[in-house]
């Protein structure tokens, strides 16, 4: 996958020498620590160290440290943004007051055609990033995020404390969490391509862990309902009618 992603990440239409790319691997993953230092140069690889939770949030608060840049973004190893979309995150910031704090992209598959399961997973997220992201964007309620393709304010990620280290869909969490701290999320007309699971069993993991996590959410948000209500959508509506409209197509 390396060497694909890294591929994809030099092709985006953006300054190379205004890029800080970074590499999350965990410590103890020789293999792929050679894979990405044989991928010539560009990149920094962080080593995550090797202690609990072995998760991506964690690794991902782990490398916030050493961001450098005003906005980031997370991509997945499989991952294949279209290569203006830097270029459209930082318009849709540069358009709106400091409350967008996060823009996400849309997400769509690069193996749809290659069985019926990859063709239902394309459905599915038909659905939710055609569908129904948009339609809470334009709503302007808290929308749970995709786990890839968010782009953030660096600084404020940084006041939030970061992820959950602890949540299994840490992208859902921080919407919510982002929403309830006063701040705002909006969708960006920029697709990434990621790879869909081909086979029963890698598709029951990854299913079985964003139904554990969107449950894991609803708890931990769900502690203080009378809080949440409080915080909840007349104030979400008011501070997203404040603020600038979302770039659209």
């Amino acid at each position: 996958m390396l060497p694909r992603l890294l591929q994809a990440l030099r092709a985006l239409d953006y300054p190379a020498q205004r890029l800080d790319i970074k590499l999350v691997l965990e410590a103890d993953d020789d293999e792929t620590i050679a894979a990405a230092q044989a991928c010539g140069e560009g990149f920094e690889i962080i080593r995550v160290p090797d202690h609990g939770p072995r998760t991506k949030p964690k690794a991902a608060n782990y490398a916030l440290q050493f961001a450098r840049g005003e906005y980031l973004v997370i991509f997945d190893a499989e991952d294949r943004p279209e290569s203006d979309q830097l270029l459209k995150a930082v318009a849709a910031f540069r358009a709106a007051p400091r409350q967008l704090a996060c823009v996400q992209a849309r997400l769509n598959l690069y193996n749809t055609d290659h069985n019926w399961m990859t063709r239902m997973f394309a459905l599915d997220y038909a659905q939710w990033f055609d569908m129904l992201l948009p339609g809470l964007d334009r709503f302007g309620v808290p929308m749970p995020l995709g786990g890839t393709s968010n782009h953030f304010r660096t600084q404020v990620l940084r006041d939030i404390g970061g992820w959950d280290a602890f949540n299994v869909t840490e992208d859902a969490d921080i919407g919510i969490r982002l929403a309830q701290l006063g701040y705002c999320v909006s969708m960006i007309p920029s697709t990434t391509y990621e790879e869909a699971p081909a086979s029963l069993g890698p598709w029951l993991r990854q299913r079985s862990r964003w139904l554990k996590g969107h449950m894991q959410t609803w708890l931990v948000h769900m502690r203080d309902p009378v809080g949440l209500w409080r915080r909840g959508p007349g104030s979400w509506r008011n501070r997203r009618s404040s603020s600038a409209a979302p770039v659209r197509k």
